[in-house]
């Protein structure tokens, strides 16, 4: 399915606009991506954009993705959005009553793995650094996470008015590439581009035997 053929349907529903989509094409083909974590759908819109380049890119792809409980009940939602387009086939949608790294868990415990996670949920210092540790575990050797929302602050918003001054300032995805990510011996740095950035889990290489 095109790209252009999911923007007229979501119309001006947020959030993923299409530039944002064609960069994730660019991506998803690239690297040949065939099992998609997203964490964070809100109404689905970013889902639909992945699940329409995964049918263009044919074969045996899926989405998985995870919010809340209460993106169920946005209008619409992101399974009404997949059967208007006829993309429920590629999408499998979780919903969590608080928190997205429940779901991760169970995904370790389950034994999946993925290729290429889009993160989009959980703007905080603690839910965005722990993910990162959580998804790492589910990554395949080569795979890739791409980071949203790289400089934005909490500040200003309602419910996080009672946090502290300094954590609605920090801004926590950016903390969490610069402290964790690059930091660790196992991922590379793809490429930091405005609010996103990728990076890549390194191969492991096989050791040879060792011949006496």
């Amino acid at each position: 399915m095109k790209l252009e053929t999911v923007e007229a349907h979501v119309n001006d529903l947020p959030y993923m606009k299409i530039h944002h989509a064609r960069r994730l094409e660019n991506i998803l083909k690239k690297y040949n991506c065939s099992r998609v974590l997203e964490l964070g759908f809100y109404h689905g819109v970013s889902s639909m954009y992945m699940a329409a380049i995964l049918d263009e890119m044919g074969g045996e792809r899926t989405l998985t993705t995870i919010d809340k409980i209460g993106a169920k009940a946005r209008q619409p939602n992101i399974e009404q959005l997949a059967d208007e387009l006829g993309l429920a086939d590629y999408i499998e949608p979780f919903y969590e009553e608080r928190t997205y790294l429940w779901r991760l868990m169970k995904f370790i415990e389950e034994g999946r793995k993925f290729d290429f996670c889009y993160l989009d949920g959980g703007h905080n210092w603690g839910d965005t650094g722990f993910a990162f540790f959580l998804v790492d575990k589910l990554l395949v050797d080569g795979g890739l996470i791409l980071f949203d929302d790289f400089d934005w602050t909490a500040e200003g918003k309602d419910w996080a008015a009672d946090w502290p001054k300094e954590e609605q300032q920090i801004r926590p995805v950016e903390r969490t590439w610069e402290l964790l990510v690059v930091q660790h011996p196992h991922y590379r740095q793809v490429w930091v581009k405005k609010r996103w950035a990728l990076a890549r889990k390194k191969r492991k290489i096989p050791l040879l035997p060792i011949r006496y």
